[in-house]
């Protein structure tokens, strides 16, 4: 088991999420992917392959109101299967610098 801790603002995209995956991951960005988040699939098509229904560089992850604890899934490189359970710690307030 491998574990990775990200933190990740809540006005953040799909495709911004899926992103930092492929940065913490040592991933070239190479390979079909795709999020499950409640049942429903979320990611980028490339031409030609299968759709997904909303656009995610549109959707924001505070779209979900994501409970502490609560889980979903990334799915990457098909051929290999890689598979992530991702899951939200805590939520924090956005600390902001005043000078």
């Amino acid at each position: 088991m491998i574990w990775r801790r990200l933190w990740v603002r809540s006005d953040s995209t799909i495709v911004n999420l899926h992103h930092c995956l492929q940065i913490v991951m040592n991933w070239a960005d190479g390979h079909l992917h795709h999020f499950l988040i409640r049942g429903k699939r979320y990611g980028v098509e490339p031409s030609g392959a299968f759709g997904f229904r909303d656009d995610a560089s549109q959707v924001r992850l505070d779209r979900f109101d994501f409970r502490p604890k609560e889980k979903f899934s990334y799915s990457y490189n098909y051929y290999d299967d890689w598979q992530l359970e991702i899951r939200l710690e805590a939520r924090r307030p956005l600390e902001v610098k005043k000078s």
